[in-house]
């Protein structure tokens, strides 16, 4: 759909470290992105490409014991990495998943959230598909992107989304953009819900 597909975050020591920097707490502020996210106790949510877990363990510690994070990733050494941190509440369930195939039950999450992601999906029309079918009805899909628009922020122009390709892409999918939150310091955060 007019853009290239960035590749796949590795998983090597440098790339872990970089997922779960400090820095990253100043840089991107995820706190205010949880936040506009309107986490309540008890939801289930997905947190797609979940990495080392970092924001894995912020939605896990909001929808509290009675609530559920299922944490999906590509990689199983990513996942070895979520699972043995010291800090994983136990209301996370880690999935391995496929560049197809997201492997998540159907008609389940308030939420889906894919942080700095979507714009590495190999196929976007099978991973959003699937999305679509693990949502409740009334569920919401976030996308979390840096900015392509903002070209002094640091970070390979490969692993940047404007809101409108975003946006066309899942329009074209048959999702609707219900929010537009532009308050963090690098990223998009643009939440959707099925048409």
């Amino acid at each position: 759909m007019g853009r290239v597909i960035a590749p796949i975050l590795s998983c090597d020591d440098e790339s872990a470290a970089w997922l779960s920097r400090q820095d990253r707490w100043l840089e991107e502020q995820p706190q205010r992105l949880l936040d506009a996210l309107s986490i309540r106790r008890g939801m289930k949510i997905a947190d797609i490409g979940a990495g080392t877990g970092f924001i894995t363990v912020q939605l896990a510690h909001r929808v509290g014991h009675r609530g559920l994070v299922v944490a999906s990733d590509l990689q199983p050494e990513m996942l070895d990495v979520l699972v043995n941190r010291s800090d994983m509440p136990g209301n996370v369930v880690p999935i391995l998943s496929t560049p197809y195939d997201t492997r998540l039950p159907s008609n389940t999450f308030d939420l889906i959230l894919l942080v700095d992601v979507y714009h590495e999906a190999p196929r976007p029309d099978l991973l959003l598909q699937g999305l679509r079918r693990a949502l409740k009805p009334r569920g919401r899909l976030a996308l979390v992107e840096y900015r392509k628009e903002d070209p002094r922020i640091p970070i390979n122009p490969y692993h940047k989304m404007s809101a409108r390709q975003a946006t066309v892409e899942l329009q074209a999918n048959r999702f609707r953009l219900v929010q537009r939150y532009e308050q963090l310091p690098w990223q998009h955060l643009l939440i959707f819900v099925k048409q």
